[in-house]
């Protein structure tokens, strides 16, 4: 384009997916590192990221990146506004877009010069995948408090994303980056507004089976209905999965995930999470924090999708209250609500985390169609 230096070795690989690669880059002007996602468009019209689904991602991309950064209004709907929303400034939860490419028309697309497209985004240091996985590696569970605090920040971010009246559809550890402290959303090129009718025809969609909705499962195998709603109860069912992780320091439903393909096919995992009748909350999460268990089960890993509650909803239970709150030294992540109350954070040197094991991730999730996951 001109206006970025892009890394072209194998080092300036961040992450790569089954439709795109993120490259580290430098904006010309300002000397910035940044983060450039380019998609990996195929020939064929059959294959699972045409040129048209590509494309349909990039726009989609643009258009949601550039949505999230307008001030918040409160929407219609009650269950999707917290008061707590009313204090954090929409670039504290959300990916700052930089630079993407357009077509001779100036409308987001394939570029003019280079043919390509591509979406140029701050640089963040770390995934919240990568702090599980470092824990993990040296056996270093999170502490409770610590547990309580990225908690909150999860439910703010996606609260947030439910405010701007959108549905990510994609929620699991790796699309929750950390950027100067604050964790903020990525990957949204698959996000769908709030009520839209979704199509399992429609190639631009992607999702990771393991932290999927017992309905989304249901809709996949194609259970007596050909599209589903995108409502915030599916994000709010992976956002249980994501917390119960901070915890057991593992995808909590790899093993069931596991045990099927084994002796099966994926289809009967899914099949199995459709007929769950009692939230998959392991042993672990219940000894760890009674209070954690009553928001898990209580109101993100409720099966039935009309009793399940809104990630704003969930941001008045006792579990996060502002008096429970404490800041700690190994917490890589501060709270984006108003924390006046409170100290300064004392945040390690986090980005001097073990680049072995806590690449920078933005890779999709493969898409799933009975072949597996990235689960």
């Amino acid at each position: 384009m001109g206006r970025c230096h892009i890394d072209s070795s194998q080092s300036g690989i961040l992450g790569e997916g089954s439709s795109c690669v993120c490259r580290k880059g430098r904006l010309v002007k300002t000397g910035e590192y940044v983060a450039i996602k380019v998609y990996k468009a195929s020939k064929s019209s059959f294959s699972a990221m045409s040129h048209e689904a590509c494309l349909k991602k990039h726009r989609r991309s643009v258009a949601v990146l550039q949505k999230l950064q307008e001030p918040f209004v409160q929407p219609v709907d009650p269950t999707l506004w917290n008061s707590q929303l009313d204090r954090v400034k929409p670039a504290n939860l959300f990916m700052k877009l930089l630079d993407y490419s357009q077509d001779d028309l100036d409308a987001p697309g394939y570029d003019r010069f280079d043919t390509d497209l591509h979406v140029v985004t701050e640089l963040a240091q770390y995934s919240l995948k990568d702090i599980v996985s470092q824990r993990k590696l040296k056996h270093m569970p999170l502490s409770k408090e610590t547990v309580r605090s990225i908690t909150k920040a999860i439910l703010l971010v996606v609260a947030g994303l439910h405010a701007k009246g959108f549905v990510h559809l994609d929620m699991k550890p790796e699309n929750l980056m950390v950027f100067d402290g604050c964790l903020k959303l990525i990957d949204v090129d698959g996000c769908v507004e709030i009520g839209t009718s979704i199509s399992r025809r429609d190639r631009s969609i992607s999702f990771s089976p393991c932290y999927c909705a017992p309905e989304w499962a249901g809709f996949v195998l194609g259970r007596d209905i050909s599209s589903i709603p995108a409502l915030p109860g599916l994000d709010s069912w992976s956002v249980g999965c994501t917390i119960c992780e901070l915890v057991t320091l593992d995808v909590v439903l790899r093993p069931t995930y596991k045990k099927f393909s084994e002796t099966s096919t994926p289809n009967h995992f899914m099949d199995w999470l459709t007929r769950l009748e009692k939230a998959p909350v392991p042993h672990e999460v219940e000894q760890f924090d009674s209070e954690l268990l009553q928001l898990l089960t209580g109101c993100l890993l409720v099966c039935p999708q009309s009793e399940r509650r809104t990630c704003a909803q969930s941001l008045d239970t006792p579990y996060i209250s502002s008096d429970k709150l404490r800041r700690t030294k190994s917490n890589p992540v501060r709270v984006q609500a108003d924390d006046r109350d409170l100290p300064d954070w004392d945040v390690p040197r986090w980005d001097k985390i073990d680049r072995r094991h806590a690449a920078l991730r933005c890779s999709e999730a493969l898409r799933f169609c009975g072949h597996g996951c990235d689960a």
